[in-house]
């Protein structure tokens, strides 16, 4: 079936601009200034059934005269674009559908299809109510009736359409067309349109509003004049799935530039982050950033220009709004990341230090909070309860927290560790059994290089329940030794020698003068021993090792002035009595007895 301007019957195409109205499009530009329309903020009155129907077939027959005034206008004419105040027009004529759309109550559609769902839902309702028989308008139960009925609500005799009052929301109290009403309404149309009309009814109205490029002709109106936009060949308009072929063109056309710009961001985002001395966060940030971007212009034009209806509109609409909500989250945790990495290089911090690390946590807590309210909001915007979406996190949560108590442990002791620092990167720690230099600290465990060059990972949960000696933080290392003297050094040298070792130490200004010990304490099995203890003061062990060797070898030159010899392992054996030595045994004769 063609539906060729030139070939509509004349009512329909006397309402082509009630159709573009509901195309959505001209919503997207502001109404010109000095719009004339008379009380344009008249509300519908919804304070009983009879006022709620009387307001929307007054709002709807008053948006079906202004358009048809406005098309017979334009084709009658030989003007190709329309005129500021066909425009005008335009405008008020949108004005009086969305005044009808207060009518219905809306509550039970997701709102990201609350805008085009209202409008396709009020003429599909009006529709039906230009084929049904209504009772007289005064048999309508009004507000006196209502506040003495029994049950809130009424239905149109002979139907399933119920008006209800309200009980809960911002528009509590007032009646509807109830959300059951609205979720049957295809169905309710499927069954009455092919009914003939009643007097006055707005006849084609949504044939034309579904079918016809309408919303394609008022988006490019400034462009392309709307009347060869809407001439298009009979058979760009035969349907699949509900939706006429020109449109199927133009969703393939709108998903792939979407996918095209998409892959070309991705690519892009690759080049960028490839590049030498490019950050690579920002970078990555392009393509979460891509689909932010094109999701939202895809459903808007899908929805308000193309004007996708029924379950297609549905699945559509839906999904690209759970993909920009998904990509939204993707880019705020990217960003979380990327700002984090670029503090630490301002700051100037080591990569894997534990301020490197804090940063990055605290940011990871911000975005996770941040990503967690998004999915909240895009899960109430698709029409999943916000309450039913955190009840899951918890559960989800409360399951994860169970089947990962040990990695939950090792979190919270490696946020121990970042927040009181008992240690940091490079530093030289004992712990146990253990020891080596912290090489990096991440959020479920600690790496450390043994003096062995071996790499220990401990698990944080573990090292905070551990006692931690921090090697590094010493501001003076301990030095000990025991000098060991030969046993035939006069006690004179000895005590020469323990003072000059005393004098030699108290000299260096690198050695704590408060703690020097130096004495003779003991004699041992090969020495008589002379016990040295004293506090270096060293930023490093390499530094240590430095010192101590200057210190040991001045030492060595003292004892070699005051003629001091160091005593070696020796051990030696005292015999009182050497055992006689055997005779030998004496000669026998031929007897056998002894020659003697």
């Amino acid at each position: 079936m063609s539906f060729s301007l030139t070939r509509l019957p004349t009512g329909p195409m006397l309402w082509l601009l009630a159709s573009l109205c509901a195309a959505g499009g001209l919503a997207s530009w502001p109404a010109p200034a000095g719009a004339a329309e008379q009380k344009p903020l008249q509300p519908v009155d919804t304070s009983s059934p009879q006022a709620t129907l009387r307001g929307f077939m007054d709002f709807m027959n008053e948006s079906y005269a202004m358009g048809a005034g406005l098309m017979q206008g334009y084709l009658a004419s030989t003007e190709l674009y329309l005129e500021p105040d066909q425009v005008r027009t335009v405008y008020g004529s949108l004005g009086r559908l969305a005044s009808a759309e207060r009518a219905m109550d809306l509550s039970g559609l997701p709102p990201a299809m609350v805008r085009e769902s209202s409008r396709r839902l009020a003429i599909q309702l009006k529709e039906v109510l230009d084929r049904i028989e209504l009772p007289p308008i005064e048999s309508v139960p009004d507000a006196k009736a209502m506040a003495a009925a029994e049950f809130k609500r009424w239905t149109i005799p002979d139907t399933e359409i119920q008006i209800a009052r309200v009980e809960s929301g911002d528009r509590t109290g007032e009646y509807l067309f109830a959300p059951d009403t609205l979720k049957r309404l295809p169905d309710f149309y499927a069954k009455v349109k092919d009914l003939p009309y009643k007097d006055g009814a707005s006849v084609g109205w949504y044939d034309l509003s579904s079918i016809s490029p309408t919303g394609v002709a008022m988006a490019l109106r400034r462009i392309v004049p709307p009347r060869w936009v809407l001439d298009t060949p009979g058979w760009t308009r035969a349907t699949i799935l509900d939706q006429p072929l020109w449109r199927w063109f133009s969703f393939a056309a709108v998903i792939g530039l979407g996918l095209s710009f998409v892959l070309l961001c991705f690519r892009i985002s690759r080049y960028l982050a490839g590049r030498e001395g490019s950050t690579g966060p920002w970078a990555a940030l392009l393509r979460p950033a891509s689909l932010v971007f094109v999701t939202p212009v895809a459903a808007f034009i899908l929805a308000e220009v193309l004007r996708i209806s029924g379950t297609v509109y549905e699945a559509v609409t839906l999904s690209l709004w759970t993909v920009f909500f998904l990509a939204l989250t993707w880019g705020v945790w990217v960003a979380g990341g990327a700002i984090a990495e670029s503090v630490i290089v301002l700051e100037k911090l080591r990569e894997s230090s534990i301020d490197s690390q804090l940063i990055r946590l605290v940011l990871r807590l911000v975005t996770t909070v941040v990503a967690i309210a998004i999915l909240v909001v895009g899960a109430d915007r698709i029409g999943l309860p916000a309450y039913s979406v955190l009840a899951g996190l918890g559960v989800g949560g409360l399951a994860v927290a169970l089947a990962a108590q040990q990695t939950l442990a090792n979190l919270l002791g490696s946020l121990i560790i970042m927040f009181e620092k008992p240690f940091g990167v490079g530093h030289w720690i004992k712990v146990n059994d253990l020891e080596g230099v912290v090489e990096d600290v991440g959020f479920r465990s600690t790496r450390i290089r043994t003096f062995y060059d071996s790499l220990v990972t401990v698990p944080s949960s573990q090292l905070v329940n551990s006692t931690i000696d921090n090697l590094e933080l010493r501001e003076h290392r301990e030095v000990k030794t025991v000098l060991n003297l030969t046993y035939d050094t006069p006690a004179e040298k000895i005590e020469g020698f323990a003072a000059g070792i005393r004098q030699l130490l108290a000299a260096r200004p690198d050695v704590r003068k408060d703690n020097i010990q130096v004495a003779f304490n003991d004699f041992g099995p090969y020495s008589l021993n002379i016990w040295l203890k004293f506090l270096l003061k060293a930023p490093t062990r390499l530094d240590e090792l430095a010192r101590r060797q200057e210190i040991l070898l001045d030492i060595l030159r003292l004892a070699e002035v005051r003629e001091v010899s160091f005593a070696f392992p020796t051990q030696t054996l005292h015999v009182e009595t050497l055992p006689e030595p055997a005779r030998p045994p004496e000669p026998l004769n031929s007897q056998g007895n002894s020659a003697k």
